[in-house]
C-alpha cells in the first residue's frame, strides 16, 4: 500500500539552557503523518537523525491523529525515516531543517512525490504584465527578503540575517514575526538585551503570538529572573496549550523555583501531550521526590531506565538514583 507524509515545519523557540550553551539553538521536531487522502497514520515510528557537528538521532512516533513532536533536538539538517507498522519498507525526507525560525506563514506543508503545498501555481499563459508593483507584489517582495533573512539565519549568517530583517522592519515596522526573527538573531550573537526588546515588541504587536513568550522566558530564565520566566511561559501555554516545549519549560522552572505541586502538575500533562519522551519520567521522578513520593518517584526512573536509548543524558543518573532509593526502602 503505497503512503505519504506531510510534514510541518518547526516553529518554536529554543529551549532551557545555561547560558554558556545558548549559541547553539534547541528546537522542537513536529509534524504530521497522513495516507495520500490525507488520513492520519497512527504509529508511524519517525526515526530524526541528525547531520550537524555531532551525530545524534532521536525517535518519536505518530499519535492516533497521525502527530508526532520530540522537543530538545538540536537545531540542524536531518534526515527523517517514517517506518508505518508492517510495512518493511521506510520512507526517508534527506536534509530537512529543524529550526527555532518563525516562518512568515505557519506552516509550510511538504508532500512526498507531489510538488509541495507552498510552491506557487506556474503563472498563466498570456497573461499582460503589470504596469508597476501591486501591493500584492510589494508584500511579495518584503516575504522574499523576509525568507532571504530566515535563510541566512538558518546557515550561519546571523549578521547578514539582522540586516535583512532589518530592512524589512524598516518598510513594515509592524511584523511581528519579523521583530521575533530579529529577537532570535541577537540572541545567537549574545546580544541579550538587544534580543529581550524585540521579542517584546513582538508580543505587543500580536498579543496572541505565543513564540515570544516562550522565547523571552529563555533569556529570563538564563538571566536568573526565573519568576519573571514563569510569568512569560504562563502566558505562551495560555496562548499555546498542546505545545510541549512550553509546557516543558515551564514544568522545569517551577521545579527548581520551589512549586512541585506545580511542576508535578505540568510534568502530567506534558506526559499526556509526549507520552514517548523518557527525559519527562526522569524530570516527573525528580519532582516527586522532592514532594515525598518515595514509591511514585521510583515507578518513574523504573520506567526511564526501562525506555531511555543508552546515550541518553541522565541514564547513569537515573539508574544511580533508583539504586540508592531501593536501598532505603
Amino acid at each position: 500500500m503505497r503512503w505519504s507524509t506531510r510534514i510541518t515545519a518547526v516553529l518554536a523557540a529554543a529551549l532551557l539552557l545555561p547560558a554558556a550553551a545558548a549559541a547553539q539553538a534547541r528546537a522542537k521536531a513536529e509534524g504530521y503523518v497522513l495516507t495520500q487522502e490525507g488520513e492520519p497514520i497512527p504509529d508511524v515510528e519517525i526515526v530524526l537523525v541528525y547531520k550537524g557537528h555531532q551525530p545524534q538521532k532521536y525517535k518519536t512516533k505518530t499519535d492516533k491523529n497521525g502527530y508526532y513532536v520530540h522537543v530538545n533536538v538540536w537545531d540542524g539538517i536531518y534526515d527523517l525515516v517514517f517506518t508505518r507498522p508492517g510495512d518493511e519498507q521506510s520512507v526517508t525526507i534527506n536534509d530537512f531543517r529543524v529550526t527555532d525560525i518563525v516562518a512568515p506563514e505557519k506552516p509550510p506543508v511538504f508532500r512526498i512525490g507531489s510538488r509541495p503545498s507552498n510552491e506557487p501555481p506556474p503563472p498563466a499563459e498570456g497573461q499582460a504584465e503589470p504596469q508597476g508593483p501591486t501591493p500584492e507584489e510589494r508584500a511579495a517582495d518584503l516575504a522574499s527578503q523576509l525568507e532571504r533573512g530566515n535563510a541566512a539565519l538558518a546557515d550561519g549568517d546571523v549578521d547578514g540575517a539582522i540586516a535583512a530583517y532589518q530592512e524589512v522592519l524598516a518598510v513594515a515596522p509592524d511584523l511581528p514575526e519579523v521583530h521575533h526573527n530579529l529577537g532570535l538573531a541577537y540572541k545567537r550573537k549574545e546580544m541579550w538585551d538587544e534580543a529581550g526588546e524585540e521579542f517584546r515588541k513582538a508580543g505587543e504587536l500580536d498579543p496572541d503570538f505565543a513564540e515570544p513568550h516562550g522565547a523571552l522566558a529563555v533569556l529570563l530564565a538564563n538571566a536568573g529572573h526565573r519568576d519573571e520566566a514563569i510569568v512569560e511561559l504562563e502566558q505562551a501555554v495560555e496562548l499555546d496549550p498542546e505545545n510541549v516545549e512550553y509546557l516543558y519549560n515551564l514544568a522545569i522552572l517551577y521545579r527548581d523555583s520551589g512549586k512541585p505541586r506545580e511542576a508535578e502538575e505540568a510534568f502530567v500533562a506534558l506526559e499526556e501531550l509526549d507520552p514517548d519522551n523518557p527525559e519527562i519520567q526522569y524530570h516527573l521522578a525528580t519532582t516527586l521526590l522532592g514532594l515525598g513520593k518515595m514509591d511514585e518517584a521510583i515507578a518513574r526512573l523504573e520506567k526511564y531506565v526501562e525506555i531511555a536509548p543508552d546515550d541518553a543524558p541522565n541514564k547513569a543518573s537515573a539508574q544511580g538514583m533508583l539504586d540508592a532509593l531501593k536501598k532505603q526502602q
